[in-house]
């Protein structure tokens, strides 16, 4: 009876305890971060880390706009695209357990670190404050196995393209290294090996030496600009215990980047070249100008860039520019010193790719020569040439319409005639044609 009581008693005053603290938190904020976990664990010099931290309220009250940085020092440091700083957002009351959140960073370690352990910092504050609180962690670190995935040859791949991919093997140990079979995938299947497997086996390594392995690899064509992940496996028998050792690593592969237009003339009128812009790549690309560069052959009237803006992969737009030639080209001078200017424009296109680089496509677009033809005629009227050819208007335009012209004359004196005898027949009934005749011949021999 007594113990019972006991047991009561106790389990009130636990009872108690906890609504105090409850009570005592209630009007608080309290952050809370933790290191979930790292993959590896330990990490790897010379490989990627993923770091995993979690964020609890252990208070009563909530937190708006609560940010994350990370602080990278040696032997860490952020990987490509990762951001030091990052949002954390709205953590409500007592926000802890299954509810906390989740930040993840992923870290290249550096290759050269030696084993043990290194501290990591960061730090959280509400966004515009200057109050900010740091926090430090312990990440354990190991050296390389004896075997080593040292080097990758390609770290963009562009969609839809095949790229050969190649990965080197190093053995870094004091023993040769024998029966090792290499492995990589991309767990999301964006890129995936074309004409063989993902798996391809050596037969031995020597130490201090390194094999080459080549696949041909291809990025899905649906893929978003980003860097994605390549988990690496290497298997190979110990050198000393004979038993079979496995590496597991990671590599960053960006797909995306670059694109490639085609350029190609459309239409010219009045001295207004037209020319199609498309994008013939499989990546879309922003901010796009198109430029005519100074050049021999040619004038620009006007602006010379034309701003288009976005091009996805697959779309086309055009660009006018108002030009003419300085060098007359006719198609008895074609072969004239100038004269291949006149047959080429030279055309930038410039533009911004996924991963925010400026990149400038450099094409040479061939016109028709007849065009030039209408484009020098316009060019000799500027450039003072204008005598000559009304000159050759005018003999022209008599040689083609005399008849025209004689048989109008001809029709107006009949006219003026007729017009004359009614006069005089009103005055004189007795007119006739023959006295207008004779008033007309008159009239000459004066």
């Amino acid at each position: 009876m007594m113990k019972i009581k006991n047991l009561t008693i106790l389990s009130l005053m636990v009872l108690l305890s906890f609504s105090m603290v409850s009570a005592l938190f209630e009007d608080v904020t309290l952050i809370s971060v933790g290191l979930v976990n790292q993959d590896p664990d330990p990490a790897i010099a010379g490989n990627v880390v993923e770091i995993r931290f979690s964020v609890e309220n252990l208070g009563g009250n909530d937190i708006n706009n609560l940010m994350f940085e990370l602080t990278s020092e040696y032997p860490f440091e952020l990987a490509s695209g990762e951001d030091a700083v990052k949002e954390v957002g709205i953590i409500k009351g007592f926000q802890t357990g299954e509810d906390m959140k989740i930040m993840k960073y992923t870290l290249m370690v550096n290759r050269d670190a030696i084993a043990g352990n290194y501290e990591l910092k960061i730090k959280y504050y509400e966004e515009g404050s200057t109050i900010k609180t740091a926090r430090t962690f312990s990440i354990e670190l190991d050296n390389k196995e004896s075997a080593e995935v040292i080097y990758i040859n390609q770290v963009e791949l562009i969609p839809g393209k095949i790229i050969p991919l190649k990965f080197t093997i190093n053995n870094v140990g004091s023993a040769p290294l024998r029966e090792l079979t290499f492995q990589w995938e991309n767990e999301d299947d964006i890129i995936l090996p074309v004409g063989s497997d993902n798996t391809k086996y050596i037969k031995y390594i020597d130490v201090g030496e390194s094999k080459e392995l080549e696949f041909d690899v291809i990025a899905s064509t649906n893929a978003d600009p980003d860097l994605y992940k390549l988990d690496l496996f290497l298997t190979y028998s110990d050198p000393v215990t004979g038993e079979d050792k496995e590496i597991n690593t990671k590599a960053g592969v960006y797909v995306g980047g670059a694109t490639d237009f085609d350029v190609s003339l459309s239409d010219t009128s009045n001295g207004e070249l037209t020319f199609s812009i498309a994008n013939i790549g499989s990546v879309a690309a922003s901010s796009v100008t198109v430029k005519i560069p100074n050049q021999q052959g040619w004038k620009i009237m006007g602006s010379n860039s034309v701003i288009i803006g976005n091009l996805n992969e697959g779309d086309y737009t055009i660009a006018s520019f108002t030009m003419i030639p300085t060098t007359i080209r006719t198609p008895d001078t074609s072969t004239q010193k100038g004269g291949q200017d006149m047959s080429t424009v030279k055309v930038d296109v410039v533009y911004t790719d996924s991963r925010g680089n400026r990149n400038t496509i450099k094409k040479e677009v061939s016109v028709d020569s007849s065009m030039f033809q209408t484009i020098e005629g316009e060019e000799k009227i500027i450039s003072g040439g204008m005598q000559g050819r009304m000159g050759v208007q005018q003999e022209s335009f008599w040689q083609k319409y005399d008849l025209m012209i004689i048989g109008a004359v001809v029709l107006t004196l009949l006219i003026c005639a007729r017009n004359k005898y009614k006069k005089e027949k009103i005055e004189d009934s007795n007119y006739t044609y023959k006295q207008l005749a004779k008033e007309a011949f008159h009239i000459k021999k004066k």
